[in-house]
């Protein structure tokens, strides 16, 4: 009797000294907040048309300066933090690449040359 009061003794002690989490699934999960999102006006200037990429990923918007109403984009991006921005053609060539740290609020950015 002494022995099962002893192992009985020594799982409760484990129980609270490694927490609840071990034995039962209480624990809250930790609140991550929200991600600020400001947005990016890409103005394409003379010769540049093609696809806008952030940070290496495709947003897919389409820029084309001989189109009036293609010749800029505005696309969502995480504010306070600087992104990469490059113009992919429709044949694949990656144009030189512009990194903007994004502020709270409108950023803009014209992309002058190729």
């Amino acid at each position: 009797m002494k022995k099962l009061s002893l192992v009985l003794l020594i799982l409760v002690g484990i129980v609270v000294l490694t927490g609840c989490s071990i034995v039962f699934d209480c624990c809250t999960p930790p609140i991550t907040p929200p991600v600020q999102t400001c947005s990016l006006t890409v103005t394409a200037g003379f010769w540049i048309w093609g696809t806008v990429y952030i940070n290496g990923q495709s947003t897919g918007q389409y820029i084309d300066y001989s189109i009036p109403s293609m010749k800029s984009v505005t696309v969502s991006v995480p504010c306070n933090q600087q992104v990469c921005v490059i113009i992919v053609d429709p044949c694949g060539v990656q144009s030189h690449a512009e990194w903007v740290y994004i502020n709270p609020g409108q950023n803009s950015l014209y992309f002058a040359y190729w």
